[in-house]
C-alpha cells in the first residue's frame, strides 16, 4: 500500500493509524459534501442528481488512482459505489430543500 509505510507493534497502535486516519477522512469527506451540495443548485430537475455516466467515470479515475498507489483497485470501488450512493441520497435531499419553492 502506499503512503508512509507503518510498522505496528501493536493492535493499540494499529487502532490508533486508523483513527488518526479517519479524522483526516472526515475532513475530506466533509469538504466533499459541501461540493456536492452546490451541485444540486446546477441541476434542473430532482433526476438530473444521478447521471450515470458521471457515477462510472468517476469509478475509473478510483480503480486508476487505486492503481497507482498500490491499492485494491475492487476495494477502492466497492467503497466508493457505496459513498456515492450516500451522496446521491444527500444531494437528492439537498435539491428538493433548494427547490421546494420553485
Amino acid at each position: 500500500m502506499s503512503g508512509p509505510a507503518t510498522f505496528c507493534r501493536s493492535l493499540d497502535e494499529v487502532r490508533g493509524n486508523i483513527d488518526r486516519l479517519d479524522a483526516m477522512i472526515i475532513g475530506l469527506l466533509a469538504e466533499r459534501a459541501t461540493f456536492v451540495a452546490q451541485a444540486a443548485r446546477f441541476k434542473a430537475t430532482e433526476g438530473d442528481v444521478v447521471v450515470p455516466a458521471r457515477i462510472e467515470a468517476i469509478v475509473a479515475k478510483v480503480r486508476g488512482y487505486a492503481a497507482e498507489q498500490d491499492a485494491d483497485p475492487d476495494l477502492m470501488e466497492t467503497i466508493y459505489r457505496r459513498m456515492i450512493d450516500a451522496f446521491i441520497t444527500f444531494e437528492g435531499a439537498t435539491w428538493r430543500r433548494l427547490h421546494s419553492s420553485d
